[in-house]
């Protein structure tokens, strides 16, 4: 019986350490958390609002950043979309408004370019949406107002809904914009595709994985409207012209499965060919240079090619 009871006493013992040491695990992990979420970059603390920069404004809590480490315990589960698009780091913060008591959440994140921050940008935006022309364009929904400017996608949300919260929340990203000194353009590549039926507030970035694919990568994509039908059209732009050659032979492959009929075009730019792609319907895609012209759920191939065409003259 004594020799039952020290070992119990020593299980107890050894339970407690290891509880101790898993405890103890627990809080170095959320110390070093806490710590790393508060070393907040100076560069990007700059461009919180001041005390009063917004008359009636003061922030009500320290920012806290967070980088591409942590920035699951900010936005888990969107973290993985936001470090797709180079993500760099995020300070947010909270204000309150004196005398209302309203309170707002400033975000700040930095991409690594403006390329990227037009694309983060572009993939949470709604077409419905209302747009306001705060940073190079910002829209609002709700409670929240997002913008983009230089290389910064900057989010302003409102705990609730009064009256005057769309004009505070204005106000307070329009303080954020004046103090971006470079807010870049949009790019290039946007000004590529027609204007001719193109659906407003639809191009948007992707940095990989163009149409599912791995090896489509880096492209843009605009929706269009004829007709009562929609299409869209796809510029891809790949390292080098032999990259692009390969991609569209695997992408052709990718189309011919099943015993699928793919034709091949001479024209426009360096050819191409024509098929069908069983979620979009009829595809027409060609190459020019470095670049792939595509376009897809059109309704003819004759209708494609002439698309891509336009696309690829623009490109040139």
């Amino acid at each position: 019986m004594k020799r039952i009871a020290e070992t119990l006493v020593l299980l107890a013992g050894l339970c407690l350490v290891s509880c101790a040491g898993k405890e103890s695990s627990r809080s170095e992990t959320k110390e070093a958390s806490t710590a790393a979420a508060a070393e907040v970059s100076p560069q990007l603390a700059a461009l919180l609002p001041a005390r009063d920069e917004v008359p009636g404004w003061a922030m009500s809590r320290q920012p806290r950043s967070f980088k591409a480490e942590s920035l699951w315990e900010f936005i888990d589960g969107a973290a993985d979309r936001y470090l797709a698009y180079g993500f760099e780091e995020v300070v947010t913060s909270e204000y309150t408004q004196n005398g209302t008591g309203l309170q707002v959440l400033v975000d700040i994140y930095r991409m690594k370019d403006v390329l990227n921050a037009f694309g983060i940008y572009t993939q949470e935006r709604n077409p419905e949406y209302q747009f306001l022309n705060i940073g190079n364009e910002g829209y609002l929904t709700g409670t929240a107002l997002n913008f983009w400017i230089g290389s910064y996608y900057v989010k302003i949300t409102a705990f609730e809904e009064r009256e005057a919260t769309r004009r505070d929340l204005a106000n307070l990203a329009g303080a954020v914009a004046a103090k971006v000194k470079v807010p870049g353009a949009e790019p290039a590549e946007v000004g590529y595709f027609s204007k001719a039926g193109q659906l407003p507030h639809t191009v948007v970035y992707i940095p990989r994985d163009v149409l599912g694919q791995s090896y489509l990568t880096r492209g843009f994509e605009a929706r269009y409207k004829e007709g009562g039908r929609e299409y869209r059209m796809i510029l891809v732009i790949l390292a080098s012209p032999e990259t692009a050659q390969g991609a569209m032979a695997r992408y052709r492959q990718f189309l011919s499965g099943d015993g699928k009929r793919v034709t091949d075009l001479a024209a426009p730019g360096q050819g191409g060919f024509a098929g069908r792609e069983s979620f979009y319907g009829n595809v027409v895609a060609v190459r020019s240079g470095k670049n792939i012209a595509m376009v897809l759920g059109v309704q003819s191939d004759e209708e494609g090619k002439r698309l891509v065409a336009d696309l690829v003259e623009n490109i040139g």
